[in-house]
């Protein structure tokens, strides 16, 4: 099992040519149902009294499992965006944290065994007191936002000293390595702890840092992006969910759960929330990844 952290959310996306209100959104709910297509998955998150049951029982029938996902009085994490009329340029309109703002982890007995870890979005601080209650831990993988890097550096720093896997965008890369040039910030990012960096360039595919060597990796070239929303986390949840159902860190199993990150996460732009994922089937990930990599070969 891979045990997640980071936000069960509900989302109003508004782009010019739709708008979707309160629907399912949040890191840890793209991670995880894009990750259970490979392995099983375990959140550790909350959500109000408000969160509709459509949704909960949505990632129940995926497998996904919500013992560690605490349900407070209050409201759920809210979070209105817009996106620009060529979808790169997305606008807050309003973020509520709710009860998710003096939410603390606990991650369930039947939990604290697991030996594989994803850390979303969520502060150091409590990535931080997530990683103190499995004490098994063997691989950690973590993701981050400019709000962090912005007021909470040092702790961030902190907690990534202690992982072995960083996954973050281009924007984030450059600002928490103090670097332009992306291969010069995955270096940088490699010295302060991770041994694996992967900093994801949208449209443009991602880098791969392990070890030495650096991997460049195309996007899966799509004719319809719908929304954007989750792309980073599908892709998150693809890769390391891959390598949980591998059971394998090499460098050859890094490369090809790239490959499937990079799918999930154009099945995830497909459609509005979380219904390019929902329509799909493990024979249509197996058929792109197929697709994909007739794309690279030469």
């Amino acid at each position: 099992m891979v045990i997640c952290t980071g936000s069960l959310a509900l989302d109003t996306t508004r782009t010019p040519f739709k708008t979707v209100e309160r629907v399912l959104g949040g890191s840890a709910s793209y991670f995880a149902y894009s990750a259970s297509f490979f392995t099983r998955v375990g959140v550790v998150s909350a959500v109000g009294n408000d969160f509709p049951k459509e949704h909960w029982k949505l990632l129940e029938k995926k497998g996904v499992n919500l013992s560690g996902v605490q349900v407070l009085d209050g409201k759920t994490f809210f979070f209105d965006s817009s996106f620009s009329y060529d979808l790169h340029k997305r606008t807050a309109n309003a973020t509520e944290l709710n009860v998710f703002a003096d939410f603390i982890p606990r991650v369930p007995v039947g939990m604290q065994n697991e030996e594989i870890v994803y850390l979303g979005t969520l502060s150091p601080v409590n990535q931080d007191a997530l990683l103190d209650q499995l004490p098994r831990r063997r691989m950690v993988f973590m993701d981050t936002i400019e709000y962090y890097i912005q007021n909470n550096e040092r702790e961030l720093r902190e907690v990534i000293k202690k992982v072995d896997g960083l996954i973050l965008n281009d924007v984030e890369a450059r600002m928490l390595s103090g670097e332009h040039n992306l291969v010069k910030a995955g270096r940088k990012l490699q010295a302060t702890g991770p041994k694996i960096v992967v900093i994801k360039k949208g449209e443009h595919g991602c880098l791969l840092f392990e070890g030495t060597s650096v991997y460049p990796f195309p996007a899966f070239p799509l004719e319809d992006v719908v929304d954007p929303t989750g792309a980073g986390d599908s892709f998150a949840g693809g890769f390391v969910g891959f390598l949980a159902k591998k059971n394998d860190f090499s460098p050859k199993t890094l490369r090809q759960a790239i490959a499937y990150g990079i799918v999930m996460g154009a099945f995830a732009v497909s459609d509005y929330a979380l219904d390019g994922l929902k329509k799909i089937k493990k024979a249509d990930i197996s058929r792109r990844v197929h697709e994909y990599k007739k794309l690279i070969e030469f």
